[in-house]
């Protein structure tokens, strides 16, 4: 039988049992540029550009340029609207035909690379491959659905 699990503090006597942590047997690397940063004076700033440099750039002139639409991105879009995501069977009209089982070798680190990336956009694996594998076969233009 499981114990219940509580949002409490731990309990003095908990704590008491706790060994307390050595640091001194860890090493501490201080950063290689901190002396060269302090010396000349360099500041540290984020990683957006500055309100100077914005100021610097010169603003686009939209009169001046041709905007030409990209012709593979409409095919590329169709192809991948149809690529199913997410779990069980496509909705009516959205079938892409017969889908034979294939079998894919990947070592653990790409598969573990994979399901991370399938996590963050709230997709399945087998979801990210066939986008993956669509989208670089339409970049190739060797992709023409049925």
């Amino acid at each position: 039988m499981k114990k219940a699990t509580t949002d409490r503090e731990p309990s003095v006597v908990s704590l008491k049992e706790m060994p307390e942590i050595d640091f001194s047997r860890y090493r501490i690397r201080q950063n290689s540029y901190a002396a060269r940063i302090e010396r000349e004076g360099v500041q540290l700033s984020h990683s957006e550009p500055s309100a100077a440099s914005l100021k610097e750039m010169p603003e686009a002139d939209f009169s001046r340029t041709r905007v030409r639409p990209n012709k593979y991105a409409t095919s590329a879009a169709e192809k991948a609207a149809k690529i199913q995501y997410g779990k069980g069977r496509p909705r009516k009209g959205d079938e892409s035909g017969p889908t034979p089982a294939r079998t894919l070798r990947l070592p653990i680190p790409i598969w573990k690379a994979l399901e991370q990336e399938a996590h963050e956009r709230s997709t399945t694996v087998h979801a990210l491959l066939r986008e993956l594998v669509v989208t670089y076969l339409s970049n190739l233009n060797h992709y023409h659905p049925v």
